[in-house]
Order: C-alpha cells, then sequence, then structure tokens
C-alpha cells in the first residue's frame, strides 16, 4: 500500500489497498481525532473527495455508510456530508472508533498505558495508604464475588477493570498525576470493550487477568516499587502479544 499526499486537504490519495473504504474512513477519523474537522463541519464534495483520494465513487460511498454507522457524520441530505455535532457512540468513545477501523491504534494504546499505569504502580507501593490499598483489594473479592472466569466475558468485569486502575491512580497520592491518569483513562475506556471482546477467543484469559493483577497487588501491598511496576508491564506486554496473535 501506497499514499501520495494531497497538500490541499491534507488527506492522502490511495494508490493500492484490498480495503479502500477502511483506509478511507481512518483518515476522516484521524482529521477528526487531531481536530482538523470540528463538529458541524461539512466534508468536501463527492467530486472533491474522488479526486483527492483517487478513488470510485462506490469505495468512497462505502466509507461514507462506514463513518455514518459508526457516529463520526451524518447526512444533510443534498446540502451533503457533516461531522456529527454530539451525541453519536463513536464521537462519545474516539478511541473505540478508531480501533475498530485502524486495528494498528491498539498498540498506540498499550504503549501508552505501559508508561503511565506502570507508573502508577511503583508509586502506589511507595505512597499508597492502608484505606487505598484496601481499596485496591476489593479487585480480588469482586471478582471472586462474579467468578474469576467472567473477568473478560462480562461487562461487569470490564467494570472492575476499570475500577482497579482508577483506585491506582488514587494509590498514587500525586493529585496532579491521579488527574492525569483518570483522564487519559477516561479518553481509552473506549478500548475496553474492543479488547475484551477479542480476548474472549483466548483459552483461560480471565484467570490470567486475574493472575497477573494479584501479582500487581501483592507487590504494591508489600512496597515493592520494582516489583509493582514490572508486572504491571507483565500485563501489558501479556495483552499485546495475546491481541497481535488474534488480530492475525
Amino acid at each position: 500500500m501506497a499514499h501520495e499526499k494531497d497538500k490541499n486537504m491534507d488527506l492522502y490519495r490511495i494508490t493500492k489497498s484490498p480495503d479502500i473504504p477502511n483506509l478511507v474512513a481512518n483518515q476522516i477519523i484521524d482529521r477528526i481525532v487531531s481536530g482538523n474537522l470540528q463538529p458541524g463541519d461539512k466534508l468536501p464534495s463527492e467530486h472533491d473527495m474522488t479526486r483527492k483520494f483517487g478513488i470510485s465513487r462506490i469505495s468512497l460511498r462505502e466509507a461514507m455508510k462506514l463513518l455514518e454507522a459508526k457516529g463520526y457524520i451524518e447526512s444533510h441530505g443534498r446540502k451533503g456530508k457533516f461531522v456529527k455535532l454530539s451525541g453519536g457512540p463513536a464521537l462519545e468513545s474516539t478511541i473505540e472508533g478508531m480501533i475498530s477501523v485502524n486495528h494498528e491504534k491498539i498498540w498506540e494504546l498499550l504503549s501508552v498505558r505501559r508508561i503511565i499505569d506502570s507508573e502508577a504502580a511503583r508509586m502506589a507501593a511507595l505512597r499508597g495508604t492502608k484505606p487505598q490499598i484496601a481499596n485496591l483489594k476489593k479487585f480480588k473479592t469482586d471478582a471472586e464475588r462474579i467468578g474469576i472466569q467472567n473477568l473478560i466475558n462480562t461487562k461487569e468485569g470490564g467494570k472492575l477493570y476499570a475500577r482497579f486502575y482508577n483506585d491506582l491512580a488514587d494509590a498514587t497520592n500525586n493529585t496532579i498525576f491521579a488527574h492525569l491518569m483518570k483522564s487519559i483513562s477516561s479518553l481509552l475506556k473506549g478500548a475496553l470493550p474492543y479488547s475484551r471482546q477479542k480476548l474472549m477467543a483466548v483459552p483461560d484469559s480471565s484467570d490470567m487477568f486475574y493472575t497477573q493483577h494479584m501479582k500487581i497487588l501483592n507487590a504494591i501491598e508489600k512496597g515493592d516499587t520494582d516489583g509493582a511496576k514490572a508486572s504491571v508491564i507483565e500485563h501489558i506486554d501479556w495483552l499485546e502479544k495475546t491481541l497481535k496473535k488474534i488480530l492475525k
């Protein structure tokens, strides 16, 4: 696959690809995420976009259908296509939408988590109070309550996972870092359903999640800063390796 940049619209002509609609949709999503296209902005005309992308009308229309289905754009009839103002599932969960169109984005997500979450675990092991560690340990009791095997394949398990990292942020006892971590977590939460859906196909993945987080908890409780950080990195590395196998 090769691209040639269009200087006027900051788009790339698609010269070779087995999946043109997804590539077109991904370019539009990237422009929305970066802020180059704002809610309410009108997309270029069908004629202009087919010329700029170097594709057929059929391929462009398929891309537009994909973007509408994901909630990024809406049609105003003869007036054209517009970036959706609000309420669209993809606009509320931008990262999930990006990953569903371009799976490569998930490796960027995991790179961010590998840095932020591992440092949070190190700080929690160093500064976490007994009440904060007790909150983290609720992951164990709640996971056992819903069934360890359900950590991956239920929404409740996904909520426990998200809550663990929210509690981890609090346990850093660094208000700026915690605020930053929670802001990022809120932004990235859209990817959780995607990852969970893919991991359901992996045997014993829920057991692995449980075991890995018990290791993180034990290190934090012992005040083992290096162990806590390494355990989170081990968990993220496992996620990346496992998801890459599935997606291939």
